[in-house]
């Protein structure tokens, strides 16, 4: 079940993808980032992150002469969600999380860092995937020592994400572990524990591309994901945005 503790304020604080250009899911996905996907709910800690299909848009694209499977791509509208807050990613990050029970929606839950330019460091993924497999993927990224190019570690775990569970990330000096509901269900030894980087949660989804097999002239369609951001290290960097010591979690 949910937790009824409400996060810091910070916490809250957040912004979305497409609002000024078209930004997409992509990695094979179908769809956009449209800001009005995302909104916090009443109940002042939940944010609705909804995928819906645009008819107006499909249609209108249509009679411009675009083809069905590129109309669908600009009309399907998708959500994005990226914490304000950053800090150096020692120590725990946790959110809730309930996703739609369809396999027609693909999404990442992770810790991206605070600077572009840092990728592949400091990108954790506490979930990642195509929903309604009953499985996840966790993930780890950094820059081979040697070459430069990105390297992960991914494992893929049992977990029902349809379902509400509580999402955790420990990142320590030399190891990130992996929990569900308060239960380990992975740790990973490592050197490239991203612990010093500045880092910030990012919730993201798009549709999968079966959703082109279900199309007909009277399909209507739309999926929610319920997200609460609920734990996260506060940030321990100087005036002066240098990284400081690790402190440990908030």
């Amino acid at each position: 079940m949910p937790t009824s503790r409400y996060p810091r304020p910070e916490l809250m604080a957040y912004r979305t993808y497409g609002g000024w250009s078209v930004q997409r899911p992509e990695f094979g996905t179908l769809g956009r980032y449209s800001p009005d996907m995302t909104r916090l709910l009443g109940d002042g800690r939940t944010f609705e992150l909804r995928l819906r299909l645009d008819r107006a848009a499909y249609d209108l694209h249509r009679e411009a002469g675009v083809d069905h499977e590129t109309a669908l791509h600009h009309a399907l509208l998708c959500p994005s969600w990226a914490g304000l807050h950053n800090a150096p990613a020692f120590g725990l990050w946790e959110m809730e999380l309930k996703a739609p029970a369809t396999d027609r929606v693909e999404m990442v839950a992770m810790l991206w860092p605070e600077s572009d330019e840092e990728w592949p460091v400091g990108e954790i993924n506490l979930m990642e995937g195509r929903v309604g497999s009953g499985r996840t993927m966790t993930n780890l990224h950094w820059a081979d020592p040697d070459t430069s190019r990105p390297a992960h570690d991914p494992e893929v775990i049992p977990v029902d994400v349809s379902q509400w569970h509580r999402y955790r990330v420990e990142v320590l000096p030399d190891a990130v572990r992996w929990s569900i509901d308060g239960a380990l269900v992975r740790e990973l030894r490592t050197e490239h524990s991203p612990y010093t980087v500045p880092v910030h949660m990012v919730v993201q989804a798009g549709v999968n591309r079966a959703f082109l097999r279900d199309w007909h002239p009277d399909i209507e369609w739309e999926e929610r994901i319920l997200f609460r951001p609920l734990r996260a290290p506060q940030d321990s960097r100087d005036g002066m945005g240098r990284r400081a010591r690790p402190s440990g979690d908030s």
